[in-house]
């Protein structure tokens, strides 16, 4: 099974988890990774390097990561030549609902293009899609 990591600024990670199995029920091999604002860079790295040597049986490990750019994602980035890790950035509730049935049937590399395309197709606006039907009345 992929292994997940979650990894954030604050207790974004751990609440979007706790969220995520309020809807789809406990979510295997799947670990938090928490930047305290008090936490080194250092120390932010040793804690996401245990996290993936956690969930990693084998068949790799994706980090979902709350934004690109930020020290999470810097940090995440550090992995790919390292690890068998594939990243993907602005993780939402969405993502995490479809992520437990579909890592089970895809590859790695596959599994984070599906997910990070899932997480944008329900990113919406509710307002302009109803402005749009109704002009097309």
């Amino acid at each position: 099974m992929i292994g997940i990591v979650l990894a954030s600024h604050g207790r974004l990670a751990l609440e979007l988890l706790r969220t995520a199995e309020i809807i789809v029920g406990k979510i295997e091999n799947t670990v938090t990774v928490e930047m305290d604002p008090k936490m080194g860079m250092e120390e932010f790295h040793k804690a996401m390097e245990g996290a993936i040597r956690t969930v990693d049986s084998g068949n790799g490990v994706l980090l979902l990561i709350d934004m690109f750019g930020g020290t999470p994602s810097n940090i995440g980035l550090s992995f790919l030549g390292t690890h068998n890790v594939e990243i993907v950035t602005g993780v939402n509730l969405p993502m995490m609902i479809k992520l437990p049935m579909a890592r089970t049937t895809m590859p790695l590399p596959e599994l984070a293009e599906y997910i990070r395309d899932y997480g944008k197709r329900n990113i919406a606006t509710p307002g302009e899609m109803l402005r749009k039907k109704a002009e097309k009345k």
